[in-house]
């Protein structure tokens, strides 16, 4: 049993069982006595509790996701220091990880691909636009929250919530951000992350075309033995052709993704919504095409072994 399993936080939060556990944190599906919901509550691991960046990386979660306010981001509901320790409540999501789901299904859906991509675009369009930059979006930050009903991938509903901004960079405050200093995961740095320069809105879009790049082919453009091996890669190194992994993959979309992992910002798109038009365009385009044949039939929920009793797994 773990040790906050049991406590009951603030005088509300009853701690009952442990989800997860990440690089600075562990989640915990919480009840809420007040409104009487299930949350989770996400504990910031004893040994960072008297680091102070990560103490401020935490509150700096805290902020910039209920400064968000939307439907693709994993609510934020209160953030409590008690007991020597800090606790973020946040919205419970039941559902797999993007990156548990590309495990179980290798290669998703053309159709698929671009609908969560699209809907990480809309909060990441909010976000950049107030300032935020999110700086690690990466598979295992994105979940799939799961409705209880019919409807599931293509349904039109906001089921993709990204999470864990707990490294965000706020527009004009160097904060957490120091020159050479790179934060962030190693399979999905863009190109001035790995180099340790100053990131803008873009860096996030290089990201989310290496996450769709995975999602379509299973695995990373680039792999290797270690973190500095694969950041050099994101560096210099060009991506393999994509429809080398899948040749299924339509070209239009295969041309969509290369355009989001150029080595320079400016070849990439301008903004996150002008990534998501792209996207509804390609949607457009391929609804119009011949069907192909590939994993799954379109509409239906994402597949994982849990359903929607499932664990929910949080960063």
């Amino acid at each position: 049993m773990n040790q906050f399993e049991g406590t009951l936080i603030a005088g509300r939060y009853e701690i009952r069982e442990h989800i997860a556990t990440g690089g600075m944190a562990s989640v915990f599906k919480t009840w809420d006595h007040r409104v009487e919901r299930i949350v989770a509550i996400k504990v910031l691991r004893s040994l960072d509790k008297n680091d102070q960046r990560a103490v401020e990386r935490f509150r700096r979660e805290a902020r910039a996701a209920a400064a968000l306010a939307h439907p693709n981001a994993v609510t934020i509901y209160d953030f409590v220091e008690e007991m020597g320790q800090y606790f973020l409540v946040m919205e419970y999501i039941h559902g797999p990880t993007l990156k548990q789901l590309i495990g179980q299904r290798r290669q998703l859906q053309s159709r698929e691909t671009i609908e969560i991509a699209a809907q990480v675009c809309a909060v990441l369009q909010v976000a950049h636009t107030r300032g935020f930059i999110h700086r690690d979006i990466k598979p295992q930050n994105i979940m799939l929250a799961w409705s209880g009903g019919a409807g599931g991938l293509g349904d039109g509903g906001a089921w993709v919530k990204l999470t864990d901004f707990g490294i965000v960079r706020v527009a004009e405050d160097a904060g957490l951000t120091n020159s050479g200093i790179v934060l962030g995961t190693a399979d999905y740095l863009s190109p001035e992350q790995a180099r340790g320069e100053t990131l803008t809105a873009s860096s996030d879009l290089y990201s989310l075309g290496v996450v769709m790049f995975e999602m379509l082919a299973g695995r990373p453009p680039f792999v290797g033995p270690t973190a500095v091996s694969i950041a050099m890669q994101h560096a210099s190194a060009n991506p393999p052709p994509l429809r080398q992994f899948n040749p299924l993959i339509p070209p239009v979309l295969e041309q969509l993704v290369i355009r989001t992992l150029q080595k320079e910002p400016e070849d990439r798109f301008d903004s996150a919504a002008e990534m998501q038009q792209a996207l509804r365009n390609c949607a457009r385009e391929l609804a119009r095409a011949k069907p192909t044949t590939q994993a799954a039939a379109p509409g239906y929920p994402p597949r994982y072994s849990d359903g929607p009793s499932g664990q929910n797994h949080y960063s």
